[in-house]
């Protein structure tokens, strides 16, 4: 077997703390049942005190191989709760104590797996311990019994409802606390991204409405795919994040008017790279990084940098493409003049089937509405975007 590494999961530390606390608890009942007994203030059984060293060394044992071998994640979690139940069941049985109550052990664990905040967690092994508790009650038919039987399942009815409020409760603090650090993270993004247009702006010698503009554009084209859930800050992140990424290019390149040389080349395209370089790290970006990296992809295969083809290109990813191709052809820089809207609406809808996907090309020409001489009669129309074309 091979040794977990830490990853800095918190329900792996929650899962070790719960055998470490169960293996503190039993060690220092044993200890302090061994001292009061030589001090002769309780004169505990020998075979009680051996028990609960016994019981110590079982949890030890447990806690160590769990910390070492029960790998962090959703599965584990199942693997905890069974040896948790497994280790619970052996204290009840063994129950060096004699305690009658014992039992009652099993109403506190689920309300401890309401911490892990996984629903198919608690309802599975909180179902199990309160069967288990309720199995072991013994109901007998005698009003006294009945009695006692019914406290019994107050208790379990009153700890399932614990269970269930502190599941909701940590489940909307987690879920507050992610979307705080995630609105924290996105404004410290933006806040970057922003601090690099004015180096960008002199670097390239261009003007950052291109931002806005390509923000705007990728807006409308989305419109024509409904069933495309991107919410606007990815929009407004990707535009900015695409515009910045150009001050990875050597600066004679925006006044060159040469044909570019094959490591020059190579250079322009690391610029998709900067989104994952910036921000690896954070799984709330991903879409945006994803998108950058792949909006030079071409739908035939020919693009980079992993030659996607087809569907494999991200949707966002070849709608920034098309935009960026638009903008580029459309603006003016230090050393070429820009062509009209018309010619490059017809370049872009030329390439439709090749360069792009035709029925984001045909998504394109919706949303721009450029008057044309020209007729793409090869885009074809569809009425449902989340049907695959026949």
């Amino acid at each position: 077997m091979k040794s977990r590494k830490r990853n800095g999961n918190h329900t792996g530390y929650l899962a070790d703390s719960m055998f470490y606390g169960i293996s503190l608890l039993v060690s220092v009942d044993a200890f302090l049942s061994l001292l009061l007994h030589t001090l002769g203030v309780v004169l505990s059984p020998w075979m009680a005190i051996f028990g609960l060293a016994i019981c110590a060394a079982v949890s030890w044992t447990v806690y160590v191989l769990h910390k070492l071998y029960v790998m962090p994640g959703t599965n584990s979690l199942h693997i905890s709760a069974f040896l948790g139940t497994c280790l619970l069941l052996f204290f009840c049985l063994y129950n060096p104590h004699q305690f009658t109550g014992v039992w009652m052990i099993f109403l506190l664990f689920p309300i401890f797996l309401s911490f892990f905040h996984d629903r198919a967690l608690l309802l599975i092994w909180g179902s199990a311990a309160y069967l288990i508790y309720v199995l072991t009650l013994g109901l007998e038919q005698n009003m006294s019994v009945t009695i006692d039987a019914l406290f019994d399942l107050s208790l379990a009815g009153i700890s399932a409802a614990c269970a269930w409020i502190g599941y909701v409760t940590i489940k909307k603090v987690l879920g507050d606390s992610r979307k705080a650090a995630e609105e924290h993270n996105r404004e410290y993004a933006m806040t970057l991204l922003n601090t690099l247009v004015p180096i960008v702006e002199r670097k390239t010698q261009s003007s950052s409405k291109e931002i806005e503009q390509m923000g705007r554009l990728i807006k409308r084209i989305l419109r024509e795919f409904p069933l495309e859930k991107v919410n606007d800050w990815e929009i407004n992140m990707l535009s900015l994040l695409h515009y910045v990424s150009r001050i990875k290019w050597p600066d004679y390149v925006f006044e060159s008017d040469e044909r570019l040389t094959t490591y020059e080349y190579q250079i322009i395209q690391e610029h998709c790279h900067i989104g994952s370089e910036m921000f690896h790290d954070k799984p709330a970006f991903a879409r945006v990084v994803k998108a950058l990296y792949s909006h030079h992809e071409r739908y035939d295969g020919s693009g980079y940098p992993q030659q996607l083809k087809g569907e494999e290109i991200p949707l966002l990813a070849q709608i920034l493409g098309i935009v960026e191709c638009f903008l580029a052809m459309t603006t003016p820089r230090a050393y070429r003049e820009a062509v009209t809207l018309a010619e490059a609406y017809e370049e872009i809808c030329s390439m439709a089937g090749n360069a792009y996907d035709e029925k984001v090309v045909q998504a394109f020409a919706s949303a721009v509405q450029i008057h044309s001489p020209t007729k793409v009669s090869h885009v074809p129309r569809w009425l449902d975007h989340s049907q695959p074309r026949g």
